[in-house]
């Protein structure tokens, strides 16, 4: 069997399977309705311990996240006992940019300049691409504005039809980072010393990023065998962004804590942060795939032959809900923005393809992390549509047909159970989500909170079509072949 068809057989897999449980579902509720209830049950109570696992995980990581909270990282470097100096290390902060208003790159700028870091050990690149018009005049015009706050600010503009490139973030970063490289040798560095950041354009790192990521730099035995993840905050539009917006967005943030936990099957996801060497020695970010930020975790993996970790950092970085200019166009944007992060599915085919011909990692360590990428997809794909949609078909069906049978007692209680479950940990969130929030600006009512806490009753629906229905989609077009082209996601900064 030849490398393609490999390819195309791994690329049903995830898809097949999602598809499959949805239609058992389907096929069992018209045929043997008894058959499926009971399957039912055994999902819900499978479901139930799935959800008091992760909620576990999730209150443990806001606990680490409120005992980091207050630490000043800049006060701990006396301490540390390292082969490098807190003088050798240069910061590189990458922003790839497509399209993105004046006023974003402004605020990210000076976002990095609130940063308690010495803004002299950092190099800032805005790398641009040839295919927007006019990109070159705006990119110099931060250029000459913010230059004197930083080491030095480089630009450059991705080329674009460069063959075997797809149009995507991975190749514009890529390319500008080759240029870092040849910047940094000219400047005498050691790539070493260097950590490099690839944020997106609206990326705004805590005060503390830069000092807590030197100290885990310099600190770690394998720097450069570890990529480093903060968890990310949307935020910096939610007083004006619609209410499902605010609670998937909100959702992301602690399905991050959540995987935070995982320390052996952590990922690194949009912005990250890691060894400028390592990412040199890998061949850089993907250019012809749009899931960049985690294929390249798995890059690293397979060239430490599964010596590679991600280390969630203690501090946050904040960053824009996806919106649009009204309802509908910010509902296109959501659906567009978390089919691109279903896409990730396509890391599923990646990493079984280095596995075959990667002959150093275990089985066993193939097999865990084979599972954890086909768990997680089916699992997104999958419960939200059977939660929102075929349990209260099923209930429907059952209250009628078999209310005097053991089978629908059953399936009543559990389902009782799962929704007093859910609204705990709808109160849950609530509070952990109301300490992420930034201060309420004067322009907005103090109600907004009032809505703030309505909104999480959108959970289970917004969950189905925000979460579910796109992550179907993806896989269901790299089953089929139709691949994803990359869609940037609209960042605009709403004037008040």
């Amino acid at each position: 069997m030849n490398e393609g068809t490999k390819k195309r057989l791994l690329e049903v897999i995830p898809g097949l399977f999602s598809w499959t449980v949805i239609a058992a579902f389907v096929c069992l509720l018209l045929i043997k309705p008894e058959l499926a209830a009971l399957i039912l049950i055994v999902y819900l109570l499978y479901l139930t311990a799935r959800f008091v696992y992760m909620t576990l995980l999730l209150l443990l990581a806001h606990r680490r996240v409120v005992r980091y909270r207050n630490i000043v990282w800049s006060e701990t470097y006396p301490a540390i006992e390292t082969d490098l100096t807190l003088e050798q290390i240069v910061h590189v902060v990458l922003y790839p940019v497509y399209n993105e208003p004046e006023d974003v790159i402004e605020r990210s700028l000076a976002a990095l300049m609130e940063t308690d870091y010495n803004h002299k050990k950092i190099v800032v690149v805005l790398a641009g691409e040839e295919r927007e018009d006019g990109i070159e005049r705006k990119l110099n015009g931060a250029k000459k504005k913010w230059t004197s706050s930083f080491f030095d600010i480089l630009i450059t503009i991705h080329p674009k039809d460069i063959k075997g490139e797809i149009p995507a973030k991975g190749a514009n970063a890529t390319y500008a980072a080759k240029k870092v490289k040849a910047y940094l040798e000219t400047k005498g560095y050691n790539i070493e010393h260097v950590v490099i950041s690839c944020f997106d354009s609206d990326t705004k790192p805590s005060k503390c990023y830069f000092s807590c990521l030197t100290y885990h730099f310099l600190t770690h035995p394998r720097r450069h065998q570890i990529s480093y993840q903060p968890f990310p905050i949307y935020s910096n539009n939610i007083f004006e962004a619609p209410s499902f917006a605010r609670i998937i967005e909100m959702g992301s943030t602690f399905w991050q804590l959540i995987e935070s936990m995982k320390f052996d099957k952590f990922i690194t996801f949009s912005s990250h942060s890691m060894s400028f060497k390592t990412l040199v020695d890998v061949g850089y970010w993907p250019v012809d795939m749009i899931s960049d930020d985690s294929v390249i975790f798995w890059k690293c993996f397979l060239h430490f032959n599964g010596e590679y970790q991600t280390y969630p950092l203690e501090v946050p970085v904040y960053m824009d809900i996806a919106c649009g200019q009204g309802l509908w166009d910010t509902i296109k944007i959501q659906y567009r923005q978390k089919r691109r992060w279903a896409w990730g599915v396509e890391n599923f085919v990646y990493v079984c393809m280095g596995f075959m011909s990667n002959k150093k990692i275990t089985l066993s360590k193939k097999m865990s992390r084979v599972f954890q990428l086909l768990d997680n997809h089916i699992h997104w794909a999958t419960w939200a549509i059977i939660v929102s949609f075929f349990t209260p078909l099923i209930m429907i069906w059952a209250q009628h047909r078999l209310q005097k049978q053991l089978i629908f007692f059953n399936l009543s209680y559990i389902n009782g159970m799962i929704s007093n479950l859910l609204l705990v940990i709808l109160v849950l969130c609530v509070v952990m989500s109301k300490q992420f929030l930034p201060s309420r600006p004067h322009h907005v009512s103090r109600w907004f909170y009032v809505s703030y806490i309505l909104q999480w009753l959108l959970l289970p629906m917004v969950s189905a079509v925000l979460g579910s229905i796109p992550a179907l989609d993806a896989q269901t077009r790299l089953m089929f072949g139709r691949y994803l082209s990359f869609h940037r996601t609209p960042k605009e900064v709403k004037k008040t």
